[in-house]
C-alpha cells in the first residue's frame, strides 16, 4: 500500500500542477468559457470509454502495467498539451490522456486486492490521502512557476514539469510496486466474464451507489472546471492564486482521508459516513453559489473539502465491498465510468451555466446533485460484502 500510494501521489501531484493552469491556458488562446470547460470534459470522455476496458485487462495481466500504462500515456497528453496552439489541440490532446487513464482504476482496484472489510476504507483512505497531498504540492508548486502575469512559456514549463512527474510516477511503479494480484485470482481467456450489465442487474446496492458516483462527480467537475474562472470574475484572481486555493483544498482532504476518514467509518460505518459527507458536500457548493467575496468562499470550501474527505473513501469502499476477487478490477473499472461521465456531464454544461445564468450558476446546480445523490444513497444498506469469485 506505500509502493501504491507513492506512486499515486507522484502521478497527482503531476496533474495537481497543471489542473489550475488550463482554464487559464484556454482563455489565452482565446477560447470561450463554454469551449474551455468542453475541452477539460474531453478528458473525461477519453477515460469514460475506456476505463472499462483498462479494468477488465488489469484482471486478466495484472495491476502494475495497467498502472505503467496509464502513467505514460499521461506523459504524452502533458508534452502534446505544451505545444498546443488552438483550443482544438487542448482538447485532443485531453482526450488522447483519458483514453490512456487506466492507471487511476487499476490503483483502486490494487487497494482493494490488498484489504480485508477491516482494512478496505483504511486503504481506500490512504489513496484518496496521496490525491489529497498531490492536490497540495502540485497546485502550489503550479501556482510558483507560473508567476503573476504568465506568458506561453510559463505554461509549457508547467506542462514540461507535468510530464517529466507522470513520468517518475511510471518509474516507481515499475521498480516499487509489487503486484497485488495473485496468479490464481486472475482472470484467464477461457473463463466466463464478469459482465458489467449483468453486475449491476444483480447487485442493486452497486448500483446505487454507482449512480451516487456518478452524481457526485459531476457535481464536482462542474466546480473544477470553472472555480479558476469564476475567481477571475468574482475575485480578479489568476492561476496563481486558484493553485494556492486548490492546494489548501489538498491539504484538508489529506487530513481526513489520511486517517480521519477511516476512524468514522470504523466508528458510524461507511455508510452513515458516506451520508454525513453528502450533507457537508451539499452545504459547501450552496454557499459557493452565494459567494461573492473571499470570506465567504473561505467558509463554504471548508465544508465541500470536509464532505469530500468523508465522502470519498466510503463511497469507494462500498463498491468495492460490492466485488469479488476476481472482478475488482471490472466493479472499479465500472465505478472509474461513473465518475468519468460524471466529469463528461459536467463540463459540458459548466461553461453554459456560466456564460448564460451567471458565475455562481455551476455551483448550485452541483449542490442539487449532491441532494440527488443523498436521496439515492438512503436507500436500504448494502448487503454483506461479497468474498466469493463465484
Amino acid at each position: 500500500m506505500f509502493a501504491l500510494a507513492s506512486v499515486v501521489l507522484i502521478g497527482m501531484t503531476g496533474f495537481g500542477v497543471f489542473l489550475p493552469i488550463f482554464p487559464f491556458l484556454s482563455l489565452h488562446l482565446g477560447a470561450t468559457p463554454t469551449a474551455t470547460t468542453i475541452a477539460m470534459g474531453a478528458y473525461s470522455f477519453g477515460q469514460l470509454v475506456a476505463s472499462p476496458l483498462w479494468g477488465r485487462l488489469s484482471d486478466r495481466i495484472g495491476r502494475k502495467p495497467i498502472l505503467i500504462i496509464g502513467l505514460l500515456g499521461g506523459v504524452a497528453s502533458y508534452l502534446w498539451i505544451a505545444h498546443a496552439h488552438t483550443i482544438y489541440d487542448l482538447g485532443a490532446a485531453r482526450l488522447f490522456g483519458g483514453l490512456m487513464a487506466g492507471n487511476v482504476g487499476a490503483a483502486f482496484a490494487a487497494a482493494a486486492d490488498l484489504a480485508d472489510d477491516k482494512t478496505r476504507a483504511r486503504n481506500m483512505g490512504m489513496l484518496g490521502a496521496a490525491v489529497g497531498l498531490g492536490f497540495i504540492g502540485g497546485p502550489a508548486l503550479g501556482a510558483v512557476l507560473i508567476g503573476g502575469a504568465p506568458e506561453r512559456e510559463s505554461f509549457t514549463m508547467v506542462c514540461y514539469i507535468s510530464a517529466v512527474l507522470a513520468g517518475l510516477a511510471a518509474l516507481a511503479a515499475f521498480a516499487l510496486f509489487r503486484e497485488s494480484l495473485t496468479p490464481e485470482a486472475r482472470l484467464q481467456a477461457g473463463q466466463p466474464r464478469a459482465r458489467r450489465l449483468a453486475i449491476l442487474a444483480s447487485r442493486p446496492a452497486l448500483t446505487r451507489f454507482i449512480i451516487v458516483m456518478f452524481l457526485a462527480i459531476a457535481a464536482q467537475a462542474l466546480m473544477e472546471t470553472t472555480f479558476g474562472l469564476w475567481a477571475d470574475k468574482e475575485l480578479h484572481w489568476g492561476p496563481r492564486e486558484v493553485g494556492w486555493t486548490l492546494a489548501a483544498l489538498g491539504a484538508g482532504a489529506v487530513v481526513l482521508q489520511g486517517g480521519g476518514a477511516g476512524r468514522a467509518a470504523r466508528v458510524l460505518g461507511e455508510r452513515m459516513t458516506l451520508l454525513i459527507g453528502l450533507v457537508l458536500f451539499a452545504a459547501g457548493f450552496a454557499g459557493l453559489a452565494v459567494s461573492h467575496e473571499v470570506s465567504t468562499m473561505a467558509a463554504s470550501l471548508t465544508a465541500l473539502v470536509l464532505g469530500i474527505g468523508l465522502s470519498t473513501p466510503a463511497l469507494n469502499a462500498l463498491i468495492a465491498a460490492q466485488a469479488a476477487e476476481r472482478e475488482r478490477g471490472t466493479v472499479m473499472g465500472l465505478s472509474q465510468s461513473a465518475s468519468a461521465l460524471g466529469r463528461v456531464a459536467g463540463p459540458l454544461g459548466a461553461g453554459a451555466l456560466f456564460d448564460q445564468l451567471g458565475p455562481g450558476a455551476p455551483f448550485a446546480v452541483a449542490a442539487v446533485l449532491i441532494l440527488g445523490a443523498l436521496f439515492v444513497a438512503l436507500g436500504e444498506p448494502a448487503k454483506e460484502a461479497i468474498s466469493d469469485a463465484s
